[in-house]
């Protein structure tokens, strides 16, 4: 299961997805990209499934090759994986499948910010 903080203030979203984690959670943001796939698959092999694991930003288009991304599925299936993204369409959509929350995080004004629909409300609303 995926929980992905999304938004154009990586340092906030970061903050908001740490703030979120539960206290077990196993943290391989540090971890290099070279050898990030290799990380998550050794933790799939060694821990117990449902544990929690944080990536911290991640951006698969440049990060995971095609291979590394169906590799890591089964990861993302069977963990709790916390990740913060700038956009969220960039995710796979194989990934996708797996959401269980997405929390768009950023700065809202209402004066300025135009409504799509006059009867609905003029934001998106912090968790989706």
């Amino acid at each position: 299961m995926l929980w992905v903080y999304a938004g154009i203030d990586l340092v906030r979203c970061d903050r908001r997805a740490r703030l979120e984690l539960p206290t077990d959670a196993i943290d391989v943001s540090k971890t290099t990209v070279s050898n990030l796939s290799e990380t998550l698959l050794t933790i799939y092999t060694h821990q117990a499934r449902g544990s929690s694991i944080y990536l911290g930003f991640i951006d698969p288009l440049t990060m995971f090759s095609q291979q590394d991304e169906a590799r890591l599925r089964k990861v993302f299936r069977e963990f709790q994986v916390y990740m913060v993204v700038s956009n969220p369409f960039i995710l796979p959509f194989s990934w996708k499948n797996g959401l269980a929350s997405l929390v768009v995080i950023g700065e809202h004004n209402a004066e300025t910010s135009p409504s799509i629909d006059k009867r609905s409300a003029p934001h998106i609303s912090d968790q989706v």
